[in-house]
């Protein structure tokens, strides 16, 4: 049941992220796709303070308590937060990312597939060490996760910086911040 448990917790958490991510590709595109307009517009909004950047942590602090350790249906509880919270996320915003074209498609497919990269690569090597195993690798893939969930504003900064993008297509710069 725990292994149940720890990858429904898992794929809560890419929910969560991929909808946060979402949100902030879209706010990167809003400042001009300069990382350093969205780095700004983070601060000044209080974006990076968020309660939806804290719940996950919560979830984090949660999900290594030795009560997640020991009981399923902590980790089951912990897992129908970050669902609920994705879920309504994914109601509450417009996400209409698509509409920003192939450039926010780009970002999100790039940081996505650094995040799954890091999680899998996290599952693999707990797969492979001495307290190794189904429950303990899917543990550590769902905590993996949970921890990268709150810094998809960092993906998003990074997935730009990959793909070079720092002013418009034509090469001048857009309008100032937008909230």
């Amino acid at each position: 049941m725990n292994l149940i448990a720890n990858i429904t917790l898992l794929v809560a958490a890419l929910l969560d992220m991929t909808v946060l991510l979402g949100g902030d590709i879209t706010a990167h595109h809003n400042n001009g796709h300069s990382n350093s307009k969205y780095y700004s517009w983070l601060n000044k909004s209080g974006e990076l303070l968020s309660s939806k950047r804290w719940l996950p942590v919560a979830v984090l602090f949660g999900a290594l308590s030795t009560m997640a350790q020991q009981s399923w249906i902590v980790v089951m509880i912990l897992a129908a937060v970050m669902l609920s919270q994705g879920i309504y996320l994914l109601r509450k915003r417009q996400w209409k990312l698509l509409d920003h074209g192939k450039i926010a498609g780009r970002m999100l497919a790039i940081a996505l597939f650094i995040a799954v990269i890091a999680i899998a690569g996290v599952g693999r090597s707990a797969l492979t060490s001495k307290a190794g195993g189904a429950v303990f690798a899917s543990q550590a893939a769902s905590i993996a996760a949970v921890m990268i969930t709150p810094v998809t504003w960092l993906l998003t900064m990074f997935s730009a910086w990959v793909l070079r993008i720092d002013h418009d297509v034509n090469g001048q710069e857009r309008p100032e911040l937008r909230d």
